[in-house]
């Protein structure tokens, strides 16, 4: 087969992984572990497969954010190393830490090794420009899609035409790694994905790009991309999610405000959303106000609909925490922290609260206690200096965006945006799962080396 060909094939393969990115609703594989439901995965592996095809695989290593990547799997292993008298003592949910740590470790290796790497030595061989355009077509052809599904959920949902989950709903069950549903319990909206949360975290990954249009696009309809967005955040249920698009929205606002150029935008965006905010307000007061107060209080922890998930969440961070202040330098080791904190999980968090007996300190349940918060766990399992390490990481992506905002204008305010977006989702969730953002990473590989080759 010729480069070419198998370079075309594995581009087809990414983008197919783009447009798949929120479609998790299935049941999914189960001998994929903790990937199991994401169908994305499934062609991006693929394309990692024609790129081995290849005659030379590149790796980015004098890029520096590549080097801070490097310099956190290697001390992830060291830390695990240095706990290696406790991680054979260990035995939880019918796992070993041994077990536990070879299964985190690679899924750590697959997300930020394999993933980006099979990114980067795709991008770099394609026209920056044209590929920009393209995996935002891609990502706004799989948004509609979400919305499509969205509006009729949120007939359903919210105005009960249950007829509608019968006749239109349930044919997105023919459409593959999707199982029609609906939360008739809470009325939340989920779209194709398999959970409120879920849908938020893919707002947050394309929000960066949905925005770009605004700046890029001449077209009438291009705000159409950033408000749906908004909308949808709005509607979904999903409370942090919400507001860290409309942090992003904001960020997004101050950019246009930085650059003369992008002034009439600014300008057409203001008096829209004013106008859009002023109906809203004389329409719909009461609810807003409703809305608004049962927000502010779904975060308390005797909040009647959101306490129990509000103090299984803090409870596992205030429970990390303490096995940090136990091994400040290096943690428990990777992917092990779950070990320790079950043991410190407070009383508060447990008291009549389900989720601790039936699911996270149940012995028969395999799945282990999310992490709820990725800094959090770093601290926990990597210690103060894995945390660093990553922490520096994060800060050198955004450098890059800064260093970069005239050069390679667009890529590097969509990548701005993005980080906003994963740093702030990474304070309520710990997994590095979030695809969108090694496929960022991927884009500043590609356009530094074509910088540093003159390509």
């Amino acid at each position: 087969m010729k480069q070419t060909s198998i370079i075309n094939i594995a581009l087809y393969a990414i983008l197919m992984g783009i447009f798949f990115l929120p479609f998790n609703s299935w049941e999914g594989l189960p001998f994929l572990g903790e990937f199991y439901r994401d169908s994305c995965f499934l062609f991006f592996i693929a394309a990692s497969f024609f790129a081995l095809l290849k005659r030379k695989i590149k790796i980015p290593i004098k890029n520096i954010v590549f080097q801070f990547l490097i310099l956190l799997i290697v001390w992830c292993f060291i830390a695990t190393l240095l706990n290696s008298m406790t991680v054979a003592e260990y035995f939880f949910k019918q796992t070993t830490g041994l077990e536990r740590f070879i299964n985190q470790y690679g899924a750590l290796l697959i997300c930020s090794i394999i993933l980006p790497i099979t990114f980067f030595n795709i991008f770099y061989l394609a026209d920056l420009n044209r590929l920009l355009y393209t995996i935002r077509k891609v990502i706004l052809t799989s948004f509609i899609i979400v919305l499509i599904y969205a509006f009729f959920e949120i007939l359903i949902v919210k105005f009960g035409m249950q007829d509608l989950k019968i006749k239109v709903l349930n044919l997105f069950d023919y459409f593959p790694f999707t199982e029609a549903k609906t939360d008739s319990l809470l009325n939340r909206i989920s779209s194709v994905t398999f959970e409120p949360p879920a849908l938020g975290t893919y707002l947050l990954s394309i929000a960066g790009w949905m925005f770009s249009y605004i700046i890029t696009s001449k077209s009438s309809w291009r705000f159409f991309p950033s408000i749906a967005v908004i909308l949808l955040a709005f509607v979904s249920g999903s409370r942090a999610a919400f507001f860290i698009i409309i942090i992003q929205s904001l960020a997004f606002l101050y950019i246009l405000l930085k650059d003369v150029k992008h002034s009439k935008a600014l300008l057409n965006i203001t008096v829209a959303l004013t106008l859009i905010a002023s109906c809203f307000s004389l329409a719909f007061s009461n609810q807003i106000y409703e809305y608004a107060r049962n927000e502010i209080a779904s975060f308390k922890l005797d909040d009647s609909d959101h306490s129990r998930s509000n103090r299984s969440r803090f409870g596992i961070q205030v429970a990390m925490y303490k096995v940090f202040l136990e091994n400040p330098v290096a943690g428990t080791g990777y992917g092990l922290q779950a070990f320790e904190s079950r043991k410190k999980y407070p009383n508060w968090a447990k008291k009549n609260n389900w989720e601790f007996r039936l699911r996270y300190s149940n012995q028969q349940e395999k799945r282990f206690p999310p992490g709820y918060n990725i800094y959090l766990r770093f601290l926990s399992e990597t210690g103060v200096v894995g945390f660093l390490i990553f922490l520096a990481l994060l800060l050198h992506v955004f450098f890059w965006c800064y260093n970069n905002f005239r050069k390679h204008n667009i890529y590097s305010v969509i990548i701005f945006i993005s980080m906003i977006g994963f740093s702030m989702n990474w304070l309520k969730m710990d997994s590095l799962r979030i695809y969108a953002f090694w496929i960022c990473l991927a884009i500043i590989f590609a356009i530094d080396y074509k910088k540093l080759n003159n390509a």
